[in-house]
């Protein structure tokens, strides 16, 4: 026998205010942990702002130091060294910490402009270059005749931070006597630059991660130091500037061993139509 049609109606009530009430609750949790996420990072930003000021004293310091290094004995500047090269590379995790919890904050703003290709690279060049070919790699850099006269509608500040960030990670994962190649291909739509090595390549497991933030490259072999922040905020300028990067090469099967090569598209504004 089947239940009264009211009794049927009364549980369909019952369940939709059920599910009324837990869709308001999953909304107040979702706005509470954005709220917190929030706070976090603007806890960050303003730490890591706070520390650059101390910071940058420290290593002020240190560059007196080794002025005069004459008047130190060798250990001395040994140890004046140590404290030049490690606040250097805290003084870098702080402003890669400022610079992520700004561009998650929308504070970063961009300034598009023609930028000279040839100048970009010249001065990529510049650089890493020396750092490069101290780690005993070889590096393919693009032809300049090509790119003569050529200019992107970039941030310059910004993208050479991004490619100097890759060009380094390149450096980072890539044996002694590998290679390291730079291609920057100006289009009709959109600008193209890409950094290729022959490192031990990415994982798939490796690779659904690649740009989140604080994600390590654990299967990478040499392992390196660092708490995983570059390519995210590659990543994050990329995307403010409406592009995409994506990594382009991996081995058979996604096992190790082919290197990496990373694809940067910037789309790029029509040429100006004159009258």
């Amino acid at each position: 026998m089947s239940p009264p049609t009211d009794l049927l109606t009364l549980d369909v009530l019952q369940a939709n205010v059920t599910l009324l009430a837990e869709k308001e609750r999953l909304e107040r949790e979702q706005a509470r942990l954005l709220e917190l996420d929030r706070l976090r990072t603007d806890f960050l930003a303003r730490v890591s702002h706070d520390l650059r000021t101390p910071l940058s004293s420290i290593i002020g310091f240190a560059e007196l130091l080794q002025s005069d290094s004459h008047l130190m004995a060798g250990e001395q500047n040994d140890y004046v060294e140590a404290i030049h090269r490690n606040s250097q590379s805290l003084l870098a995790l702080i402003n890669d910490l400022l610079d992520l919890s700004s561009l998650e904050l929308g504070r970063l703003p961009l300034h598009p402009a023609p930028v000279l290709l040839s100048e970009l690279v010249a001065d990529l060049r510049a650089a890493t270059q020396p750092v490069l070919a101290q780690a005993g790699l070889t590096t393919s850099w693009p032809n300049p005749v090509p790119l003569a006269g050529r200019s992107a509608v970039i941030d310059r500040r910004r993208i050479f931070q991004v490619l100097v960030n890759l060009v380094d990670n390149a450096r980072k994962f890539t044996p002694r006597g590998g290679q390291v190649a730079i291609t920057v291909e100006p289009k009709d739509d959109e600008m193209r630059f890409s950094i290729s090595d022959t490192g031990p390549g990415i994982s798939d497991a490796q690779r659904d991660q690649l740009f989140r933030p604080y994600a390590n490259r654990t299967d990478a072999v040499p392992r390196t130091e660092g708490v995983g922040l570059g390519l995210a905020i590659v990543k994050a300028i990329v995307d403010r500037h409406g592009g995409t990067i994506t990594l382009e090469r991996r081995s058979a099967g996604g096992s190790l061993g082919s290197g990496c090569s990373f694809l940067i598209r910037i789309p790029q504004p029509p040429p100006a139509v004159s009258p």
